[in-house]
């Protein structure tokens, strides 16, 4: 006889990574270079491929954690050339850290991982956003297609003493928003980014980086659209107001927007102007991978090992 208890109608959750099956994995900073090992050239070292002279066949020398090539015996370890290139962190941090990003909606603040894995605030926040980072440049790949809502919005605080909102609200950062959407109105894939301003040629920018020529853009009536879709693109303009018709007219836009807003106040509490494109690039990682939640942790591994990381200068200054 079922168990009346148990809602059959509900879906089962996802199969995601435990805390005690990561530590059962990665106790071990041998576990941890053994997986960055399998992740970045496979389990045989199939994948490999000489820096130096590009060879494909080499050995791996486990004493001192390095390949060496068959050829010209360049020699190789597992995270040069990657996001965790000259890192100073135990592996095992870098991995809690990337785990952290995948399986947690909200992600991690900086000081949080710091305490969770005992390193300073500088360090904790240059894994952070060395691996927001990688997963930045994964973003690229998704162009979105077919019929898009775009929108504009604003993040951060609002100037002391003004009641100013909207475009040309002061003391906020302004982004850009595109929702992909299925032919039964439901979402797909998300992009966002930062913009220079709010107008038409950096909107115009953001679209030709994010979305594919001859899609059609669900806009509001703002004027400045009109020279994005000049870019190459169709045009659906919809005359709203403000408020509850705006979110009416665009649900899924704002939808996003607020969670992300959600994701800064709630973990973040505030994001430097300098520094938002990459806590964009965390939350529209894991939004365009939402049905694949099981996998995120082993994926975002993939992306740190085949991306080339930033300098900390680089961090530092946003020149990225």
């Amino acid at each position: 006889m079922p168990n009346p208890t148990v809602d059959h109608h509900k879906p089962p959750l996802p199969a995601v990574l435990t805390v005690a099956e990561f530590g059962r994995r990665f106790g071990t900073d041998e576990a941890c270079l053994e997986e960055l090992k399998r992740r970045r050239w496979g389990a045989d070292l199939e994948r490999f491929a000489c820096p130096a002279c590009g060879h494909p066949k080499g050995w791996w020398l486990s004493h001192r954690r390095l390949v060496e090539c068959a050829a010209c015996h360049h020699q190789t370890s597992v995270t040069a050339g990657t996001v965790f290139h000259g890192a100073r962190a135990a592996p095992w941090k870098w991995l809690w850290a990337a785990y952290q990003l995948a399986q947690d909606k909200k992600g991690i603040a900086a000081m949080e991982l710091a305490k969770q894995v005992g390193v300073c605030y500088q360090t904790a926040w240059t894994m952070l956003q060395k691996l927001r980072w990688a997963m930045r440049c994964r973003n690229q790949r998704y162009v979105l297609q077919g019929l898009v809502e775009v929108d504009d919005a604003y993040v951060g605080g609002q100037a002391e003493g003004t009641g100013t909102t909207g475009r040309g609200a002061a003391k906020k950062t302004p982004i850009a928003v595109a929702v992909e959407l299925d032919p039964r109105g439901k979402p797909r894939h998300v992009a966002l980014d930062t913009l220079a301003r709010v107008d038409g040629h950096s909107l115009r920018k953001f679209a030709l980086r994010s979305i594919a020529p001859g899609a059609t853009l669900k806009t509001d009536g703002w004027g400045a659209y009109r020279r994005v879709a000049r870019a190459g693109y169709q045009h659906q303009p919809i005359v709203t107001g403000s408020g509850r018709e705006a979110v009416a007219k665009f649900p899924w836009v704002h939808t996003f927007i607020s969670n992300l807003k959600r994701m800064i106040l709630g973990t973040h509490h505030s994001v430097s102007p300098k520094h938002l494109a990459g806590y964009l690039a965390e939350y529209t990682y894991r939004a365009n991978r939402r049905w694949t939640e099981a996998n995120l942790f082993d994926r975002l591994l993939v992306a740190a090992v085949s991306v080339k990381a930033l300098t900390f200068r680089q961090l530092v200054t946003g020149a990225n």
